[in-house]
């Protein structure tokens, strides 16, 4: 419910690494290499094109809600989206719902330098990997 009031696409799986992406293709292929590396999506979450900090922000009161979850994947892909918007979403919500939880924050495309340069000076606990494969192998591990 919280999350349709939101326009995110929310399914809740059975596994301990949450995702939060942007389109449905790469939900898909993140869950995949998830599975791959060894661990168990908690959760499909499309955050979509049009991504805000109210949106991210609901996004992970969600996901933080869920007591399975033990580690938090965000990855994104900037095209339609923007990845400073996405760090700034981040940023915020973290700020304002706080993380008790392992972050990792993939971004690359469209601002992915401005995206990261605002990830590194938030002082956040969180870790910033590019390689897709490095990053879910990563998530997979701070979840056990």
């Amino acid at each position: 419910v919280e999350a349709k009031k939101y326009e995110l696409n929310y399914i809740k799986l059975d596994g301990q690494v949450a995702c939060m992406v942007n389109g449905a293709g790469l939900a898909m292929s993140t869950m995949d290499l998830l599975k791959l590396s060894g661990g168990f999506p908690a959760n499909f979450l499309d955050v979509g094109g049009s991504a805000s900090k109210e949106t991210i922000t609901a996004a992970f009161k969600i996901i933080q809600g869920d007591p399975d979850v033990k580690s938090i994947f965000i990855n994104i892909f900037g095209g339609i989206m923007r990845c400073d918007v996405i760090a700034e979403g981040v940023i915020g919500a973290v700020k304002e719902v706080g993380l008790s939880k392992p972050l990792i924050v993939r971004l690359v495309g469209t601002n992915v330098e401005q995206g990261k340069k605002l990830l590194q000076e938030s002082g956040l606990p969180l870790h910033a990997e590019s390689d897709f494969t490095k990053a879910a192998q990563l998530a997979v591990e701070l979840a056990k």
